[in-house]
């Protein structure tokens, strides 16, 4: 039996934005254009506008294919109960995801955050990838803070926001100077001193 339109359609996506990620994480977003991306998906050149838009909607797009995926990933095989536990494993896999073999879904993140800085129409779907981030983390402090874990004195959206912030800095440090930047060794510090400042 052959695949339906909707299967087809969510295959070529995907390969569109793997693509895209691996033009993007080697030369940057200024780069990379429409044309290329479908080529190198092998697909047509129209394929990527056709689907996406403009550049900038394929660089949200990436971002969202990127952050996202992790937490559908880390949500569907992590074993951790919710609360604490699920925050401090979602911390350290965060961090342990930006350098594997294949570090070509990290550079291509930082890049696209990057940009937003100075484009104005990336900012807003920018903004809905940051925003999903954050509510994750702040769900999983919230289920803390019930459980009697997490000290109930903690803001849950602050908390988040600068727990997503310091996680961002540190990739962003990773990728500019990867050689004197131990990602392990900041995981493990990190994941500490952020378990004694919010154990109940």
């Amino acid at each position: 039996m052959g695949r339906t339109h909707a299967e087809r359609r969510d295959e070529a996506e995907r390969r569109l934005l793997a693509a895209a990620v691996r033009i993007v994480a080697d030369r940057g977003i200024e780069g990379m254009t429409l044309t290329e991306v479908g080529e190198a998906a092998g697909y047509s050149r129209g394929l990527p506008a056709h689907y996406f838009g403009r550049k900038h909607d394929l660089v949200a797009a990436v971002a969202s294919y990127i952050a996202d995926g992790f937490a559908t990933r880390l949500a569907r095989t992590s074993d951790r109960p919710p609360g604490m536990a699920s925050l401090l494993h979602s911390v350290a896999s965060y961090l342990d995801r930006a350098a594997p073999d294949d570090a070509a879904p990290t550079r291509a993140l930082m890049i696209a955050l990057a940009e937003a800085l100075t484009e104005p129409v990336l900012a807003e779907p920018m903004s809905g990838v940051t925003q999903r981030s954050v509510g994750r983390l702040r769900a999983m402090i919230r289920q803390g803070i019930e459980r009697g874990e997490i000290r109930r004195d903690v803001d849950p959206h602050a908390q988040a926001v600068i727990i997503l912030g310091t996680l961002r800095t540190t990739i962003a440090h990773w990728v500019i100077d990867p050689e004197h930047v131990d990602l392990a060794t900041l995981r493990d510090c990190y994941v500490s001193s952020l378990q004694r400042s919010l154990a109940a």
